[in-house]
Formats: C-alpha cells, structure tokens, sequence
C-alpha cells in the first residue's frame, strides 16, 4: 500500500463541500492521498490544522480549529497544489505513451475545467462507472461555483467526488509543451 519513497508526512489540502471550503493538514501515515480518499473502510478523514470558512466568502475564516473529522460523503472536490506527489501513486508508462485529455464536469454547485491522463484510448463508462474509486483526479483544474463563477478555485491537483458527478466530459487530446 504504500509508494516507495513516500514518507509518513502531511499534505495541505482544500475541501470544497457544498456549503463550505475547509483548508486542514493530513497525515497520510505512509500512503498516498488518493488511497485515504479512496479506502471503502473509513467514512471519515480526520483533520488537523483546520480552517474553515464558507463558500462565498473563502478568505474570511470562520473557525479555525486544531482538529476536526470531516464525512467523505459530502466531500464535492479536494484541491492540492503543494505535494502533489503525496497524492497520486506515480505509475510508470512506457515513453510517450501517456496522453492528456480536456475534461469538462458539473457536480452539485460546481463546474470543473482540466486535464486527465490516459495510457490508451479514454473510456468514460470504465473511469464513471466500472472504476472502483470514488474520487476521480484531475489536473490543473480550475472550480467555479454556479452561482458565482466570479469565485473559483484552481488546483494543480483536483480530486472530484464520483458520486457528485452530474455530467463529465472528455474533450481532445491537450498539447503538451
């Protein structure tokens, strides 16, 4: 379970639920991020380092608490741009093979722009409906909020909640430069 040269560290991390953004540290205890998301064994992900603010008004910090627990449930994204290699299990693919994929997507009060990777061809009905996971990554992803999109947030990595998903869609190949 866990990636070879990861240590036992934290990882900042912002979640966006429907009402609120929750910016907190985790302790990734040797695993990578996208396996704590992912774990069928555990509802919960404990937090340390918490603040939390609302939504329309991000930067104003409602509470700031030392530890909280938050329900992957109502989890709509997670956004990480530092220590993205704390996220994602790094799979290596033979050179070239990897190519990367507009992705466009609407969850409940968000729109998401961004990449996705593939080795192959993309099969939307293996990434929503056969794949096990629930949280799906996206890179260098920007999140607006419908009501608002004057508000967004942008990450280098993005988690989306499967289960939130409303419509998800694969655009063209990115060029890569």
């Amino acid at each position: 379970m866990t990636q070879p040269g990861i240590r036992s560290g934290t990882i900042a991390v912002d979640f966006l639920t429907t009402t609120h953004r929750i910016s907190a540290q985790m302790i990734l205890r040797g695993r990578v991020l996208a396996d704590v998301l992912n774990d069928v064994r555990t509802s919960f992900i404990p937090l340390e380092a918490v603040f939390l603010s609302r939504l329309e008004e991000p930067a104003r910090i409602l509470k700031s608490l030392s530890t909280a627990i938050l329900s992957k449930n109502h989890i709509a994204v997670v956004l990480i741009n530092v220590g993205v290699e704390l996220a994602l299990k790094v799979v290596p693919a033979p050179h070239g093979a990897r190519k990367a994929y507009s992705v466009f997507a609407t969850i409940l009060g968000f729109e998401i722009e961004g990449q996705m990777e593939f080795t192959g061809r993309p099969d939307l009905h293996a990434l929503l409906v056969t794949n096990v996971e629930r949280f799906i990554p996206v890179m260098n992803a920007k999140v607006a909020m419908v009501e608002r999109p004057e508000l967004s947030f942008a990450g280098e990595l993005i988690f989306i909640n499967r289960d939130l998903i409303h419509m998800f869609s694969l655009g063209g190949e990115v060029a890569r430069g």
